[in-house]
Parts: C-alpha cells; structure tokens; sequence
C-alpha cells in the first residue's frame, strides 16, 4: 500500500522557497539504492529511487526569493526528475543546494492548495 504524502501543513512551515518551475536539465544521477527482495506472493515492491540534482526554470515564486534557474536537490525518495517535469516545487535551504522536499514530488500538491494553506497558516 502507498504512503500518502505529507500533510502540507506540516510541509509548508519548513519550505523556504515555493516555486512553479520546470526542469530544464537533470545534472546528476546517483545510483539505484538496494531494492528491498520481494516476498513470497507480494505483487509489488516499494523501492527508492535515487538522489538526482537538477536545474529549474522558474516560471512563478509563491514564498521566498528566486528568480531564472536554480540548480536543487531531489532526495532519494519515490519519484524521479526529467526534463520537462514542472509544478510547484516546495523547497528547504541545504548546502550545496536547496533540497526538494516532500514525498511525491512537483504535482502532489496544486498551487491553489498552497496558496490557500499560506493564507491559513498566516493567520
């Protein structure tokens, strides 16, 4: 059974840069992280995919400062980037880069929820 992605209320507190971007180059790859063995009858198997780094072209910023294209973080996690992949990314501060967070990736959550959920947690 999937996980369901975070709460974005829980989510957007921690984000310091909300942009509606796309990816414009996938810059890194790392390997595949070991696969968990299947069980017996199991029809599927959840696994990870791996940290990538990628570059944005930002179309739109909904919280922080940005502007042009960014080079971010994509932890491991259950997705992977390509080029071409846009949305609203939810972004943490991290060095070298800043760090996508959330499980899903860009299209887990649509810009009019965001923008109502910072109006709701601004009061």
């Amino acid at each position: 059974m999937a996980i369901p992605p975070e709460p974005i209320q829980e989510l957007l507190p921690q984000a310091t840069l909300i942009v509606e971007a796309q990816v414009s180059e996938v810059i890194s790859t790392d390997a595949f992280p070991p696969q968990p063995k299947a069980k017996p009858g199991a029809t599927s198997v959840p696994g990870k995919t791996p940290k990538q780094v990628v570059k944005l072209k930002i179309t739109r910023v909904i919280k922080g400062n940005a502007s042009g294209e960014i080079t971010v973080t994509k932890p491991e996690g259950h997705y992977m980037l390509s080029v071409g992949n846009k949305g609203p990314f939810l972004l943490k501060d991290d060095q070298p880069n800043p760090v996508i967070i959330g499980r899903y990736g860009p299209d887990t959550y649509t810009v009019q929820s965001i923008e109502h959920t910072l109006k709701q947690l601004a009061k």
